[in-house]
């Protein structure tokens, strides 16, 4: 799945994190969540689970640019 990079950015900012430390949080390789924010690779089921732990109120779609963000 593709990364809705749009709202993950505006997460990131309102957390204060850097893309390392959000990988790190996530427990991905930086590299990994660099090429799914740029759109190289699809987000796999280990990132997007990190996501949705370090952000309860988002959903699958949220995330991915298939709904809103809460």
């Amino acid at each position: 799945m593709r990364l809705n990079v749009d709202v993950i950015k505006v997460l990131i900012d309102k957390k204060n994190l850097s893309q390392n430390e959000l990988a790190r949080q996530i427990g991905v390789q930086p590299g990994s969540l660099s090429n799914a924010l740029s759109g190289r690779r699809h987000a796999g089921r280990k990132l997007l689970a990190g996501l949705l732990r370090l952000f309860p109120n988002e959903s699958v779609a949220s995330l991915t640019g298939g709904g809103e963000s809460n």
